[in-house]
């Protein structure tokens, strides 16, 4: 079973990949209003930023948008639509190949809920979660142990 484990975490992570006509996304150029709308109304906590290129220019949370609103001393959310998703948005979410391993990718989204995937030209292709990789590694080991006790009874 350890080289099933070495197996998992070297392969590709392309067939793990939310499409992105699955994923909602802002642009950079829309108010914090409707980013805050989308956000809120899709139940997410935060998306990705496209550009009208197809590239990841980051990720906006509804944190993002509190943070940047209490730093501006705007808290005030009539005043959001003065503001765009490019002011508020963490810019240190950039994107990962989909052709990457499953090692690399699992390292990566420790301490987050998804990354952007990319393609060689840098544009947007989808997403990876961490929900997804978790059940994958959750799976391995159930296996694992499935095959331990049906060893221990022969």
């Amino acid at each position: 079973m350890k080289k099933n484990l070495s197996s998992l975490f070297s392969r590709e992570i392309s067939s793990l990949v939310i499409p992105k006509e699955d994923v909602v996304t802002v642009a950079p150029e829309w108010t914090l209003e409707r980013g805050l709308l989308v956000l809120t109304r899709r139940g997410y906590a935060s998306v990705p930023v496209i550009d009208s290129k197809g590239r990841v220019e980051g990720v906006i949370s509804k944190t993002n948008i509190l943070d940047f609103m209490l730093a501006s001393n705007h808290f005030e959310f009539g005043k959001l639509s003065r503001y765009r998703v490019r002011e508020a948005m963490n810019q240190n979410h950039s994107g990962i190949l989909a052709n990457s391993i499953f090692s690399f990718a699992f390292d990566v989204l420790i301490d987050r809920p998804y990354i952007p995937i990319i393609d060689m030209q840098n544009k947007f292709v989808g997403i990876l979660t961490r929900k997804v990789l978790m059940e994958k590694v959750t799976g391995y080991f159930q296996q694992e142990f499935i095959q331990t006790m049906a060893d221990h009874r022969t």
